[in-house]
């Protein structure tokens, strides 16, 4: 399997600081924001699945919704993107 994975972060919170904190340790990750409330880019797995962790722990409310879409290359390159596109960072370790 491979180490780094190419994701989407999706998400609707009502919760302003909620929000504003998944925002931020999505950054955190080396995730981009895109839209509003739509974040991508590639992390190595094991930060995945501790992002993924992150988020089970939030106290979401009955309406809130997270979506973590992992991309394959073959999805990754079928994919049509239109408009401007923010350049894809690799992970950088320091």
């Amino acid at each position: 399997m491979k180490k780094e994975r190419y994701i989407y972060v999706v998400y609707d919170i009502e919760n302003n600081p909620t929000r504003t904190f998944l925002s931020r340790r999505l950054a955190y990750y080396g995730l981009r924001r895109v839209q509003y409330s739509v974040f991508n880019g590639v992390v190595p797995l094991h930060d995945k699945e501790a992002l993924v962790r992150e988020i089970n722990e939030l106290e979401l409310d009955e309406e809130d919704k997270i979506h973590v879409i992992d991309l394959c290359e073959g999805c990754r390159r079928e994919a049509i993107i239109i408009g401007k596109m923010p350049e894809v960072r690799e992970h950088v370790v320091i």
